[in-house]
């Protein structure tokens, strides 16, 4: 059979623009690349959020993309990640943020011994956190001896300038149609797309097509409407409001991503070099109400569908990013979803006409990913363990009841009795981010792993003690946040005169 020779990607937003320029790095010469763009702005990518993990560093180098050629062509600035603050209208705020494997004492974990020493919460004991309260900031260091190398970070971002940064890579192998897609054209059995009728009169062909057109995700819905076999349509659809602003940047450049609890939902500040970009999430029975505490005027102001699809690959077609799923844009997981559905395709490009072995591989671990991401997010809104509950208003109700789950359940019974982690296979969040959720929702384990007993607490509570005393240590020599940056930033500039 005929190997996979012609691929054509639809959409023309920050999905469009980052599948295109990885498949351009990673693909052979051999097979031919085209993007067709239409002009129509991409809304719907402020919902990627604002801010990403630590994965986006390796993955950009992939890409070809260097943390330089971040800082000089975006306005991101750098992040240890998002600070919740008195979520759900409790008291409940702390980082979100990202750390190496936290030290351990004779093979257990750190929160065994905090629980055992009586202390209420991990921040204490992680550099980044400290670090973050008073706005400083510095690269980890690569020796592992130095406190702040276990720490990580990520960045905030703007999602047009992050995708204008791909769209400038892309080179001459990808050939970019700017037009509308009028028509998708199937064969006679609805199971494969033959070919796109463009706006401009053009008709393309190609043996895999990608859509990265967003939530209506024209292409790959006609064939999944078409194919009863697969006709999945949106799963678990949560209807959300959400209003976008971008505002004038105050004197300080904090570290995180400010998410504010409100009634009608939550409003998060990305403080970016230039500029705070700001987004707002509620139900859209209080939207009037968000409106008005929004506090400037709106660049988009939309409803959006929260939810999945069954599958994200049918046919000879595969859905990315928003055009397979929408992800309420509360931690990192609408960004690293967009990743990992890259990876996954990267990983299993077909090697001939024939997809059915690749679709199903592909959809197995896309909803796997969809499932773990699900139940991070999820934990957000389980007050299990405290005597009051969520506040009695729309948004964080539905909330509630949405996120409610077995494999949830099981992860909060077993940590709130001793300190466990359940943990599924290939999560994309690690040990690490659940124990800082845990935390800053303060769970607090009835007991601790026994075996933690056999260090005196007079020896545990001298190394915290250090460990806390060193890291506070290390915290006020760091330099603020902007100022690091402006450094960086001239040092950068000289090194490339050179």
């Amino acid at each position: 059979m005929p190997g996979i020779k012609r691929i054509v990607i639809a959409g023309n937003g920050l999905a469009a623009n980052m599948t295109a320029l990885a498949l351009q790095q990673q693909l052979p010469p051999d097979i031919t690349l085209t993007l067709v763009s239409s002009a129509k702005h991409a809304e719907l990518d402020c919902l990627y959020g604002s801010i990403s993990a630590p994965h986006l560093y390796p993955f950009h180098l992939t890409l070809g993309v260097s943390e330089p050629d971040l800082l000089f062509n975006t306005n991101s600035t750098f992040c240890w990640g998002n600070y919740f603050d008195r979520w759900a209208m409790t008291p409940c705020s702390w980082l979100q943020g990202f750390h190496l494997p936290f030290p351990a004492m004779r093979g257990v974990g750190l929160h065994h011994f905090v629980t055992r020493h009586g202390e209420t919460e991990l921040a204490t004991y992680l550099i980044n956190a400290q670090a973050d309260k008073t706005g400083k900031f510095a690269h980890p260091p690569e020796d592992n001896r130095h406190p702040l190398s276990r720490a990580e970070y990520g960045y905030q971002f703007d999602a047009s300038a992050l995708s204008a940064l791909y769209a400038s890579k892309l080179s001459s192998k990808v050939t970019v149609i700017n037009a509308s897609i009028s028509e998708v054209a199937t064969d006679t059995g609805d199971i494969s797309i033959t070919s796109l009728q463009l706006d401009n009169g053009q008709r393309i062909e190609a043996d895999l097509y990608i859509d990265c057109s967003g939530p209506d995700a024209k292409v790959y819905s006609t064939l999944e409407q078409n194919n009863q076999a697969s006709k999945s349509q949106v799963e678990n659809a949560r209807t959300l409001f959400a209003i976008h602003s971008t505002l004038q940047r105050g004197e300080t450049l904090p570290t995180h991503r400010h998410i504010r609890a409100r009634e009608f939902g939550w409003q998060a500040d990305t403080y970016l070099r230039d500029s705070i970009q700001r987004l707002t999430v509620c139900s859209p029975e209080q939207k009037s109400q968000a409106i008005d505490a929004h506090g400037a005027q709106a660049s988009i102001a939309m409803a959006f569908s929260a939810g999945h699809r069954q599958q994200a690959w049918t046919g000879n077609c595969v859905a990315i990013g928003q055009a397979a799923s929408v992800i309420e844009p509360l931690t990192p997981a609408p960004l690293m979803m967009l990743m990992r559905d890259i990876q996954r395709l990267l990983e299993l490009i077909p090697v001939t006409n024939t997809m059915l072995a690749e679709a199903t591989e592909y959809n197995r671990r896309f909803i796997a990913d969809i499932e773990h991401t699900g139940l991070f997010q999820g934990a957000l809104f389980a007050f299990e363990h405290r005597q009051d509950s969520l506040p009695e208003h729309a948004y964080w109700q539905q909330a509630a009841q949405s996120v409610q789950s077995e494999k949830l359940t099981r992860k909060l019974t077993q940590y709130n009795h001793r300190g466990m982690l359940v943990s599924y296979d290939l999560e994309p969040f690690n040990e690490q981010d659940w124990l800082m959720l845990h935390s800053g929702m303060q769970r607090r384990p009835q007991t601790y792993d026994i075996v933690a007993d056999q260090v005196p607490r007079a020896e545990m509570a001298n190394q915290l003690n250090g460990m806390g005393n060193v890291i506070q240590q290390v915290v006020s020599q760091m330099p603020p946040h902007a100022i690091y940056l402006e450094k960086l930033m001239a040092y950068l500039s000289q090194k490339r005169s050179q």
